[in-house]
């Protein structure tokens, strides 16, 4: 699997589990609310629906074509990494139960994972052999 395959690959991941979890928080947003100790159902319902609409954009940067893609997925980590600072900062200024402090941490140690994976894929094409052929 060549790493354009591996960074397609990523972004289907992060798309689907984008996907999962906004469906989630959007379908179930009474009991995640009650759960992680958010009072405000909207916001809860809100934050997936902000993820579904993420998660549609990946997958469509999932299956750009190789110009795109190596662009676009910059812009998708960049994303991950600021849904990790806004889960720190939500932490810092929220009280949440300890099941919400644990989903909250796992959850963005996820999309970190999905952030850096990314990162780590696109830096092996951006002036690799591969990438020249990419943007002949």
């Amino acid at each position: 699997m060549n790493n354009i395959s591996k960074l397609r690959t990523v972004l289907k991941l992060n798309a689907a589990f984008s996907a999962l979890g906004g469906l989630a928080a959007v379908v179930a947003g009474p009991w995640v609310s009650q759960h992680s100790g958010i009072d405000h159902v909207t916001l809860t319902r809100l934050a997936g629906l902000g993820l579904i609409i993420f998660a549609v954009d990946v997958a469509a940067v999932s299956r750009s074509d190789e110009r795109r893609l190596v662009r676009d997925s910059l812009f998708v980590s960049v994303a991950d990494f600021t849904w990790v600072a806004a889960t720190i900062a939500l932490l810092a200024a929220v009280e949440l139960t300890s099941g919400g402090v644990v989903a909250a941490v796992l959850l963005a140690l996820a999309v970190a994972d999905f952030g850096g994976a990314q990162l780590w894929f696109r830096s092996r094409l951006v002036g690799s052999e591969e990438a020249a052929i990419v943007t002949a």
